[in-house]
């Protein structure tokens, strides 16, 4: 089973007016053969109080196609207990199965008290956190303290990219590398060299990358095994989340 698990829903976004509906990623799906993806959405114009109406309508994707779509969550930090609330309701009403936090578009330190209680309360209710990472303002490094700070967690960084993400994907059990965006062969060997298939995670970023070009870009890689190619294409975040 192929699930690209890294995907925008909704819009227009607020800085690139981007946009995508539920319709659009299921033909884009049936064309090049995903059988699931992750959808959340976009840096919403008007997202409702902590991506609030934004998670709405993720949930009525999943609810109109629930073989093909898993929702995650986006959530605000900088929204205080209203975004533990959010993130409560997301879950436990809307029955998304994820969060997604970007502390470029959300304007948000890793330092922020709430991106803590963020993880540990996604942590109770047993769902991944995605960061995009490796820009200013969320270094893998402090990903990394955020990941031994809950050990029980899951956290996946979105992007092959920043400081020594390498790194600090290898030092914690409980991070995940997305592989979204990169198209380097000799880098993604070294990840996979480094880390083992147990620990990549396919995502496209569609509709900013074309679904297909994430599923074809690890035929690619030398030495790379059929099982290894599951695991990296659906295995792993089939896992994380008990599909």
């Amino acid at each position: 089973m192929i699930i690209d698990a890294h995907n925008h829903l909704g819009g227009p976004d607020k800085g690139d007016h981007q946009r995508q509906s539920a319709e659009e990623i299921i033909a884009i799906m049936d064309r090049v053969g995903v059988d699931k993806s992750v959808i959340f959405p976009f840096n919403e114009i008007n997202p409702g109080v902590s991506f609030s109406l934004a998670n709405d309508y993720i949930a009525s994707a999943v609810k109109k196609y629930p073989d093909r779509l898993i929702g995650f969550a986006r959530l605000d930090p900088n929204h205080g207990e209203k975004a533990i609330l959010e993130l409560e309701r997301a879950i436990d009403k809307l029955n998304l199965r994820g969060v997604k936090l970007h502390p470029t578009s959300q304007n948000f330190s890793l330092d922020n008290p709430y991106v803590l209680q963020i993880i540990k309360k996604a942590s109770e209710l047993r769902v991944p956190v995605v960061f995009d990472n490796g820009r200013p303002q969320s270094p893998p490094e402090k990903i990394g303290k955020l990941a031994e700070l809950v050990p029980e967690a899951k956290i996946i960084m979105a992007h092959m990219r920043g400081p020594n993400y390498l790194q600090i994907a290898e030092k914690f059990d409980n991070i995940y590398l997305g592989t979204a965006g990169m198209f380097k062969i000799n880098i993604l060997q070294e990840a996979l060299q480094t880390l083992g298939a147990e620990k990549l995670i396919a995502g496209s970023d569609s509709p900013y990358t074309p679904q297909e070009l994430e599923i074809k870009k690890f035929e690619y890689v030398p030495g790379i095994t059929p099982e290894e190619k599951n695991k990296i294409l659906g295995k792993n975040i089939a896992k994380i989340l008990s599909l």
